[in-house]
C-alpha cells in the first residue's frame, strides 16, 4: 500500500520549502510503503509549484516500480491502488506504468478512470492542461485526505496526516476532483462518479461550507445500470420456500433444504463464482515475496521464498473463513496463510483478593474472548475441511497497557480525522491484528507474519443485510425500507469505515485486499431482491436470516459450524469495546 503525498503551493520565486504538513506527516507515510521513498519539487506553472512525494509498498509487476512517476511529457502521477481487473489489467507489468502511459496517450483523463476496476486513490498532474487530478475510486476502499488554506493558496493531499495538520479532512467518494493550475487561486471542479441525487448534493454543500470554496459540478463519469428504485413487497411465491422449511429448530437442516432449491441454488454458485475470482486476484498479484525475503529481493539477491505471504484477519466467523477456504485453492501447498485472531485483555477486578492458588489467571483465561473461542471452533472445521494446508492460527493477544501505550503514540494519528468511540475501538482493534504478532497456537514462540497482503472481510454485513438493525427495520417498517438501508449503507461504507481501515492496516507494510468489495460482486448483489440477499425476520432462528445467501454459501463449501455462528461485532468479539459507552460520541482517549 503505497503512501502519496502532495503539497501545492504558491511560487515563492522558485524556493523550495518544506511544508509542516510533510513533516507531520512524514513518519505515517513512510511506514504505508516500506520499499522506497522519493521526493519530487517541480514548478508546474509560471504561480504554483508542487512538492510531490510517495513512499512505496511492491505489489505489482515483475519489477518495482519508482513513484512520482513522471512520463516524457512532465505529466506526474502519485498511484496508490491496484488495477484489479478491466482493460487496463496487465499481468506482470506495474499498473503504475501501465495507468501512466494510458494517461499520457489518452483524449480524457476521466474516460481512463472508468476503465480501472480495483481500489485506489490517486494523483495526477496533466501538463498539457495544468490540471491536477485527484480521488478516490467509486466504493472508497482507499484513504486520501485533504486540507485547503485558502487565506495562503495551499492544497495539500495525502494518504494518512497525524493530528498535528489542523482542520484536514477525508476527501468523500463520490468522484474526481480537478483543480486548474491556470486560475490564480485555490478551485475545485468535481466530476461524479454517478447522477448526483440528494446526498451527493449535501456532501458537496458541506465540502464547500468546510474548505470555503466553490466547487463546479460537471457530467457524472459512470453510467449506473443498478435499479435504485425500490423492490415493492415480495409477493407470497417469492416467500414460500424460505418460510416452509420442515425443520425450522435445526438451521443445518434448514440451509440443507433451502440449498435444493433450484433459484436458491443458482444465486448461491453464481456468488461464489464471484467470490472464486475475486480472491484469486487478490491473492495472486503481488510479487511472490514475503516481507522478509524482499527485502533481499531489492538488493538484487535471489530468492526461494516459501513464507507465508497471505494473512486473513481472521475471528472465526461467517465472513473470514469464507475467505480462508477459497484462498486456500490459490496459495501454493507449499506455504502456510497465517489466521491472525485478536483478543483484549479482559478487566481484572483488583478490589477482590485472590486466593493463593490462583493470585494470577492464566494467559488462556485472560484472553478467552468471544472471537478467540469462535476462532479455535472454526479453525478445527477447516483443518478437516483443508487437512493437507499448512495453517497458523496466530493468538494476537494485547494487554491493556500495551493497547494504552499505542492507542495514544501512533493509533489516534492514523484514526484521524475520525475520532468516535467507535472508531477508537474498531481502529485499535484492526491495527494490533494487522500488525500480526503473537504466538502460533499450541507454540510460545514469539512469531510475527512476514505476509504482505491481508484478506478482510469489510463490506460483507452492508451488502448482506448483517447487523441486528436490518432486523429491526424490517420488522417495523417492511422490506422497502430495509432496501433504502442497504444501499445507504453501501453507499457511505467509505467515510464510515474503509478510509480509516486503510490508514490502519497500511501503518504496518502490509496491504488490505477486500473481497467482498470486488465491483463484479457489488453490482450482482445490489441487483438482488433484499429478501434474496437476507431474510432477517423471526421465523427464521436467530442468527441464521441475518446474511442467508452467504451462510448457504458457506454450507455449500463444506462448513456446517460456522456457517450458523451469529453476527457479533468486532470490538465486541475482540473485547476492546466497552458496551455502556455510546460509540458516537468523541472518545477522549485519542
Amino acid at each position: 500500500m503505497c503512501g502519496i503525498f502532495c503539497n501545492i503551493s504558491q511560487n515563492h520565486a522558485n524556493c523550495i520549502e518544506i511544508s509542516h504538513e510533510w513533516e507531520a506527516c512524514k513518519n505515517l507515510i513512510i511506514a504505508r510503503g516500506p520499499d522506497g521513498l522519493i521526493e519530487k519539487f517541480e514548478n508546474l506553472t509560471p504561480i504554483w509549484s508542487g512538492h510531490f512525494v510517495a513512499s512505496v509498498l511492491w505489489m505489482q509487476g515483475s519489477d518495482f516500480c519508482e513513484q512520482p512517476a513522471v512520463d516524457s511529457s512532465g505529466n506526474i502521477l502519485l498511484w496508490n491502488g491496484d488495477i484489479f481487473s478491466g482493460n487496463l489489467a496487465q499481468d506482470n507489468i506495474c499498473d503504475t506504468i501501465v495507468l501512466l502511459n494510458a494517461l499520457q496517450s489518452c483524449s480524457s483523463v476521466l474516460s481512463v478512470f472508468q476503465e480501472i476496476q480495483g481500489p485506489y486513490s490517486f494523483i495526477y498532474f496533466q501538463k498539457s492542461t495544468n490540471l491536477l487530478y485527484f480521488g478516490r475510486d467509486v466504493i472508497g476502499r482507499h484513504s486520501l485526505l485533504l486540507k485547503v488554506d485558502t487565506a495562503e493558496n495551499i492544497l495539500t493531499l495525502t494518504s494518512v496526516a497525524s493530528k498535528d495538520v489542523n482542520r484536514i479532512m477525508e476527501i468523500p467518494a463520490i468522484g474526481i476532483f480537478v483543480m486548474n493550475l491556470n486560475n490564480s487561486r485555490v478551485n475545485f471542479t468535481c466530476y461524479p462518479w454517478k447522477e448526483p441525487d440528494l446526498r451527493f448534493t449535501d456532501i458537496i454543500e458541506a465540502l464547500e461550507t468546510r474548505l470555503d470554496v466553490d466547487i463546479d459540478i460537471e457530467k457524472a463519469i459512470l453510467k449506473s445500470d443498478v435499479s435504485t428504485c425500490l423492490h415493492m413487497h415480495p409477493n407470497i411465491k417469492d416467500l414460500e420456500y424460505l418460510e416452509n422449511s420442515p425443520c425450522l429448530e435445526n438451521s443445518c437442516k434448514i440451509l440443507e433444504y433451502l440449498i435444493e432449491d433450484k433459484d436458491i441454488l443458482e444465486r448461491v454458485n453464481r456468488l461464489l463464482k464471484l467470490l472464486y475470482k475475486a480472491v484469486e486476484v487478490r491473492v495472486k498479484k503481488q510479487p511472490k515475496f514475503c516481507k522478509t525475503c524482499i527485502k533481499l529481493v531489492l538488493e538484487k539477491q535471489d530468492v526461494i521464498c516459501n513464507h507465508s505471504k497471505i494473512g486473513i484477519l481472521f475471528s472465526g466467523g461467517l465472513d473470514s473463513a469464507i475467505l480462508t477456504l477459497i484462498a486456500d485453492k490459490y496459495v501454493s501447498q507449499h506455504e502456510p496463510i497465517d489466521l491472525i485472531n485478536v483478543a483484549f485483555e479482559k478487566s481484572i477486578n483488583t478490589s477482590k483478593k485472590s486466593s493463593a492458588n490462583n493470585e494470577k489467571q492464566s494467559m488462556e483465561d485472560q484472553y478467552d474472548v468471544p472471537d478467540r473461542k469462535t476462532g479455535k471452533q472454526t479453525f478445527v472445521e477447516l483443518t478437516k475441511i483443508c487437512p493437507k494446508r499448512k495453517w497458523n492460527f496466530v493468538e494476537v493477544n494485547i494487554s491493556q497497557t500495551e493497547l494504552q501505550e499505542y492507542r495514544s503514540s501512533r493509533i489516534c494519528n492514523l484514526l484521524y480525522p475520525l475520532c468516535t468511540i467507535l472508531d477508537e475501538s474498531l481502529g485499535c482493534a484492526v491495527w494490533f491484528a494487522s500488525r500480526a504478532k503473537g504466538t502460533i497456537l499450541l507454540n510460545t514462540n514469539v512469531y510475527e507474519s512476514p505476509c504482505r497482503v491481508l484478506l478482510l472481510g469489510m463490506g460483507a454485513d452492508e451488502l448482506f443485510g448483517g447487523y441486528m438493525r436490518h432486523r429491526t427495520i424490517l420488522r417495523h417498517k417492511g422490506w422497502d425500507a430495509l432496501t433504502q438501508e442497504l444501499n445507504i449503507e453501501l453507499a457511505g461504507i467509505s467515510e464510515r469505515n474503509l478510509g480509516r481501515d486503510d490508514r490502519i492496516v497500511s501503518d504496518h507494510g502490509r496491504q488490505s485486499r477486500l473481497p467482498y468489495l470486488d465491483e463484479n460482486i457489488v453490482e450482482y448483489v445490489q441487483k438482488l431482491k433484499p429478501w434474496e440477499r437476507c431474510y432477517p425476520t423471526d421465523k427464521m432462528p436467530s442468527g441464521l436470516g441475518d446474511k442467508l445467501l452467504l451462510r448457504l454459501v458457506a454450507y455449500k463449501l463444506g462448513f456446517r459450524n460456522t456457517a450458523n455462528f451469529p453476527k457479533r461485532a468486532f470490538q465486541f468479539g475482540s473485547r476492546i469495546a466497552n458496551g455502556k459507552e455510546n460509540a458516537k460520541d468523541i472518545s477522549d482517549r485519542l
